[in-house]
């Protein structure tokens, strides 16, 4: 057992030290700036039952996906940073109530119940340990897995127990462990493992297997925890927070202890200590190794705390957790609190002042004026007040150093340190100072806030308006002097007016500015900058330029502005305080077109409220130690640019849910989604807790989208009327500071087709088409043929009509004359001329009606006289061959069919024809003719072996002038028949004709499906 346990041990113990290298490589940034700052000083956000999250919270824990785990009462819940998920058994079960929660290296969560039993939460499934196998049946308070990866329990009043395999086991008499309860378990940096009783502190080194006593005495301990120094401190009921008195690890007699109702504590990766009450908000201890020893009140005076009256969501207050970004979580009784060391820090100006005038002094100090406070001076994170009772409207540090300030009973300056009067206002004006600032020749320039703009200099005031050629209404939002000691001042009004010595220069719309309200300026190392109501410029010594953001948020009602050394800028504006790198700024005054980028710092970074756009102005200062300052109507903040709190932790991604059409799915591989699914929502998260509201996703459906879909916060997507198909679903997130997880999280689908969307159906589809067709195909080839069979038999009845008339009157007639004139000529003597020319003209009137006789048996034949298409063209060809030195044959192939009569008179008409032209005028020496009788069509073929026909004689369709070869064609086109003339040049000529068996065969002959379909295929090349 134990060596098939080794790879496991091994694996657990590397991805623990890699864990912790992670973490330390992140938190080596921010442990810098968190351990000198003041509780207050860190950015605190509060969820309470308004915001969905659960009172009593009495554990905390973080799996390694990044979720957070919370009990409370008997529930158990999941927190993403955003929205709280209360987690349900797989069978519907409720859970029994939690102790203690316990996230291992590995993955899982493992749960602790209060009236025994042990759980494993892994991958959403559960797997349940009772007494059955080993586990403790009391209330578990505690878990621990050690270096080796064992995993270890604590009963409250059983005992410790190890898993083995899936069975526990109690750690008994053989490893030298007392009978008796088991408070709390702990395993240090050195993997020893420490255990808790009612009495006494045990500690199990790492690989052995005896606990070693301690011998120290202690009372009900609550938590074990490690300071940065190595020493073990516990918190213990009753009994406060201390180091253990053991030898080795503590100091026995002269330890500081700090004397408070503790129910948890942690030390977090920067060494500050944090310490949660029952009843009286949390506690914190920026450098606990460095309290003194047996000095209560020193120790005292080092603790910080934190209540409901500073935000907290309950005084009562139990687990406290530090997550692998460095947030520190605590539960309370009235919901969850998250501490976070933002780059921004909230300055220690008393709460409740208004309206800072900021200038920077000497030292890294900062004045500040306000219209409710007296004159405050803040230096190493102590404030100290001036006796100046007026309320200061503006602040301005010249280039000597010296501070002017402008406050409501006249100008005051201040100088190493020492504040002085300068002078009242004039007296002819009851006005606030907008605006200061001082030329090369010493002349201070001020702005009043409902008076024209003056001068102070040789101890008396001057009006520059008429100088200035200023307007009465005309008033100066802001002032300020280069490096060249020009003085730019900003107009309300949009202008910005230079006055370089006596030369006065004004910037208008012509010259680029389009700001509205000037309400910033700044001297850079090459350019001007100007802010205003409506955006960003720079002046580059002959027009105004403008910046524009690339992003969601543009430069808009700029309060003040600060170039650093290195060439990047930060703007304080209305959305917050914008960062602009060098590199873009560069590239904006190199291409006009460049949109910035920038880092945009808000409220979410602890800024306290919107900037001043009236005055105090400007809002934004740099102090003498490299630390930004920014004014708000609300408090001040300071960011440090070259310590900047970085998050370089990817977020883990998760998909959460699939819901189609109203129905939820296990968001599992290969999900099985309905037929059709009309609309797809796919939720999912990723787990950055530190500024979750900041956490950026993209995804695509592959399938479905080409490209990422950028969809920024959302964290829901929408797909509606997928077609039959497998899919795949990936979404891939950024953190706070846009470290991106690209590898994120994917999720097949499986969109089953619809049984008309299957491929037998849509080819059982197809065939039932194809079918269809034919059958109308047949149905009007039937009736075509049905058609033209009428007509056929219409022009044969009409024709044998026509032949009766001619028979039965001009035939009749024309013998009736001819036997009168007989009779007439037999009178004249025969050897008259008369009766001999008489008898002539009777021979050639025998001829004419034998001739109209013929044609009208022509017109009336059905078969001609009786005989069938064989017997009638059998005729044609012997009495031609009778006068002819032509042999002629006919051939018969296949069964003889009764024939439709008028098609028959076609038939016959088209092969007499033939014939005749192979006899009279093809020249050769045998005729043959052939019938062939086959179950879809009837085929006449006439060849002979004469000279052949000319090709441009059958390209024409005949010889000009005559029409046997085009009414040979006509007459087949009328029966839906098919001719073909083939002929070389002395190698003969065929003729063939082929009618479909619908259109001739008076009983279609029977036939397969698949001579049918020959069939009517042949039908339509034929017609």
């Amino acid at each position: 057992m134990t060596r098939s346990r080794g790879p496991v041990r091994v694996w657990h113990q590397a991805l623990f030290l890699g864990l912790v290298a992670v973490l330390s490589s992140f938190a080596s940034t921010a442990q810098a700036f968190s351990q000198d700052r003041r509780l207050t000083q860190f950015h605190h956000t509060r969820w309470t039952i308004k915001e969905g999250a659960p009172g009593q919270i009495s554990a905390i824990a973080q799996t390694e996906d990044g979720y957070l785990w919370l009990t409370a009462a008997a529930s158990l819940y999941r927190f993403d940073g955003v929205r709280f998920e209360r987690f349900e058994l797989p069978s519907g079960e409720p859970l029994p109530s939690i102790r203690a929660l316990y996230a291992a290296p590995g993955g899982g969560l493992w749960l602790g119940f209060s009236f025994g039993g042990v759980a494993l939460l892994k991958e959403g499934r559960v797997t349940r340990y009772g007494k059955a196998e080993g586990a403790p049946v009391r209330t578990v308070s505690s878990f621990a897995m050690d270096r080796d990866g064992n995993l270890w329990a604590s009963e409250v009043a059983g005992g410790v127990f190890r898993l083995s395999g899936t069975r526990w086991e109690k750690a008994g008499a053989s490893w030298g462990y007392p009978d008796g309860p088991a408070r709390f378990l702990f395993v240090d940096r050195d993997g020893v493992l420490w255990v808790a009783t009612d009495k006494t502190l045990l500690y199990l080194p790492r690989g052995a297997r005896r606990f070693v006593p301690t011998g120290a005495s202690v009372g009900w301990t609550l938590q074990l925890r490690q300071a940065p120094d190595g020493r073990i401190w516990m918190s213990e009921s009753g009994g406060g927070v201390r180091p253990i008195p053991v030898p080795g690890h503590g100091q026995a007699d002269s330890s500081p202890s700090l004397h408070v109702e503790s129910a948890g504590m942690r030390f977090a990766r920067d060494g500050s200590l944090w310490i949660t009450t029952l009843g009286d908000g949390i506690r914190r201890i920026a450098h606990p190794d460095r309290l003194p020893a047996g000095d209560a009140a020193a120790v005292s005076g080092a603790v910080e705390s934190f209540t409901e009256k500073d935000g907290l969501s309950g005084d009562y207050a139990w687990p406290v957790l530090e997550d692998r970004e460095g947030n520190f979580w605590v539960g309370t009784s009235g919901g969850l609190d998250r501490f976070r060391a933002s780059s921004m820090v909230l300055a220690e100006f008393p709460r409740g002042s208004h309206d800072f005038a900021l200038v920077a002094g000497a030292g890294g100090e900062v004045w500040a004026g306000t219209t409710n406070r007296r004159l405050m001076r803040l230096r190493d994170g102590e404030v100290s007040f001036e006796q100046l009772d007026s309320p200061v409207r503006s602040a301005y540090r010249d280039e000597e150093g010296g501070v002017w300030l402008g406050a409501d009973n006249g100008l005051w300056r201040l100088e190493d340190g020492r504040l002085s009067h300068v002078t009242p206002l004039p007296p002819d004006s009851l006005m606030q100072v907008q605006a200061m600032t001082r030329d090369r020749r010493g002349t201070l320039w001020v702005s009043p806030a409902a008076h024209t703009l003056m001068q102070w200099k040789d101890g008396r005031w001057t009006s520059v308006k008429e100088w200035l050629g200023l307007a009465d209404d005309e008033r100066i939002h802001t002032a300020m002097t280069d490096g060249r000691g020009r003085v730019w001042l900003g107009h309300h009004r949009g202008i910005i007016t230079r006055v370089d010595g006596d030369e006065i220069r004004r910037f208008t719309e012509d010259d680029g500015l389009k700001l509205g309200v000037i309400t910033a300026l700044a001297d850079g190392r090459q350019y001007v900058w100007v802010g205003g109501q409506f955006g960003l410029a720079f002046h580059d010594g002959e027009r105004v330029r403008p910046l524009v953001a690339d992003g969601d948020e543009s430069f808009r009602n700029v309060s003040g502005i600060i170039e650093r050394p290195d060439g990047s800028l930060w703007v304080h504006a209305v959305p917050g305080v914008f960062h602009i790198p060098a590199e873009e700024v560069r590239r904006a005054v190199s291409d006009p077109s460049h949109r910035v980028r920038y880092e945009l710092f808000d409220f979410l970074d602890g800024l306290p409220a919107r900037p001043t756009l009236m005055r105090p102005l400007p809002t934004a200062v740099a102090g003498g130690d490299g630390r930004l300052w920014f004014a708000t109507s609300n408090g001040v903040v300071w960011i440090d640019p070259e310590r900047i709190v970085r998050n370089s932790l990817p977020p883990p991604v998760s998909i959460l849910s699939v819901k189609a059409d109203g129905r939820r799915y296990a968001p599992v591989s290969g999900v099985m989604l309905p037929i059709h699914p009309v609309n797809l929502e796919i939720g999912y998260t990723a787990l950055s807790l530190s500024i979750p509201e900041r956490v950026r996703f993209r995804y695509r459906l592959e399938g479905v989208d080409e490209h990422w879909q950028d969809v920024g916060t959302r964290r829901t997507a929408y797909y509606g009327n997928l077609a039959p198909g497998r899919y795949r679903f990936q979404v891939i997130a950024s953190n706070n500071d846009g470290v991106w997880n690209e590898r994120g999280a994917s999720l097949e689908l499986v969109v089953p087709p619809a049984f008309h969307q299957t491929w037998w159906f849509r080819t059982l589809c197809v065939a039932a088409g194809l079918l269809l067709l034919w059958l109308l195909y047949l149905l009007r080839l039937r009736q075509l043929t049905a058609k033209m069979r009428g007509l056929l038999e219409a022009r044969h009845a009409e024709r044998e009509r026509i032949a009766r008339e001619l028979h039965d009157t001009l035939l009749q007639s024309v013998q009736g004359l001819v036997l009168r004139l007989q009779a007439v000529a037999e009178q004249l003597p025969s050897h008259e001329p008369a009766r001999q020319a008489m008898e002539k003209a009777l021979d050639r009137a025998d001829q004419v009606l034998a001739e109209g006789r013929d044609r009208v048996m022509e017109l009336r034949s059905s078969a001609h006289d009786g005989r069938d298409l064989l017997g009638a063209l059998v005729q044609v060809g012997e009495e031609l061959a009778e006068d002819m030195p032509v042999s002629f044959r006919l051939v018969v192939e296949g069964v003889p069919q009764e024939l439709d009569a008028a098609v028959q008179v076609e038939i016959f008409l088209i092969g007499r024809e033939a014939l005749l032209n192979a006899f009279q005028h093809a020249g050769g020496t045998a005729v043959e003719a052939e019938l062939r009788y086959d179950s879809d069509e009837l085929r006449v073929r006439i060849r002979d072996d004469g000279a052949g026909v000319a090709p441009e004689i059958l390209e024409m369709g005949g010889r000009p002038g005559h029409w046997g070869l085009a009414g040979m064609h006509e007459r087949a086109a009328r029966i839906g028949a098919t001719l073909q003339v083939w002929s070389r040049p002395d190698a003969g000529t065929e003729v063939e004709l082929k009618i479909p068996a619908a259109s001739i065969y008076r009983r279609r002959p029977k036939t397969t499906w698949w001579s049918g379909l020959k069939e009517a295929a042949r039908m339509g090349r034929g017609r």
